[in-house]
């Protein structure tokens, strides 16, 4: 645990405010992976298939919701906003692939992209929050890794299938997805506002609750290139891509 973790009532305002725009991230970034699952719902025509979308969008919408308690055991009102920009483009990107009926592509945007993501954002933030807190990231975040143990033994048998058309469709929505995501992350934003933040940018505040913008990013990457690992994508292929994200 680290330092900086103190017990919910000796928060400062703005440890509380970090908290806050923390956990609007986190809630409209599972509310998009709801919604993701749900459109991948006519993707499969098998109705297992079907329920196993629907279940995983109703898993979302409950991690949504116990974000939603916390923000309010805390005593903050989070920001909900679908069409925050780098949000709005991931759920555009996503949608595009839907409507291409490509259930692989739209696999590896939620199940290994958003999910890297959100499970390291998710531990790092569990190991510096206070008590309550801390319990729903770590736990939530269990869940998201949990999420993916099926996703990655469809796409190793696709890769296993045509690793030359299974590298160059990844590489594809890598530069759709992954350089968003990494945008979030990035010193400098490519918006004028994210739309998630109460005021200025929360990346120039991480260091009140022990957190850091670039140790974040570190982990996120290091996350989603040890999935590609599992796949089975070669890692030659990976770090090249990795290293072309904005910084």
């Amino acid at each position: 645990m680290d330092d900086t973790c103190v017990a919910a009532s000796e928060l400062t305002d703005q440890q509380r405010a970090v908290f806050a725009d923390v956990l609007s991230q986190a809630i409209t970034g599972e509310l998009i992976g709801m919604a993701n699952y749900a459109a991948m719902v006519r993707l499969y025509p098998h109705q297992d298939d079907q329920r196993d979308m629907l279940l995983a969008a109703a898993s979302e919408l409950g991690h949504s919701e116990r974000f939603r308690r916390a923000a309010r055991e805390l005593g903050v009102t989070p920001i909900v906003n679908l069409e925050a920009p780098y949000w709005l483009r991931i759920r555009t990107t996503f949608l595009r692939h839907v409507d291409a009926n490509d259930p692989i592509a739209c696999l590896l945007i939620q199940e290994v992209m958003l999910e890297s993501f959100a499970y390291s954002m998710y531990h790092a933030v569990a190991d510096v929050a206070y008590d309550r807190l801390a319990t729903v990231f770590r736990a939530i975040g269990d869940e998201e890794d949990a999420h993916g143990d099926h996703a990655v033994e469809v796409l190793k048998r696709k890769l296993g299938a045509n690793r030359e058309a299974f590298e160059h469709k990844l590489e594809q929505v890598h530069n759709e997805v992954m350089s968003t995501l990494a945008e979030m992350m990035a010193t400098k934003d490519s918006v004028e506002h994210c739309g998630l933040c109460r005021g200025e940018c929360v990346k120039g505040n991480l260091q009140l609750v022990g957190l850091d913008r670039a140790t974040l990013r570190g982990l996120a990457l290091n996350r989603y290139l040890r999935t590609l690992d599992r796949i089975g994508v070669r890692g030659e292929l990976s770090l090249s891509w990795v290293a072309r994200l904005p910084v």
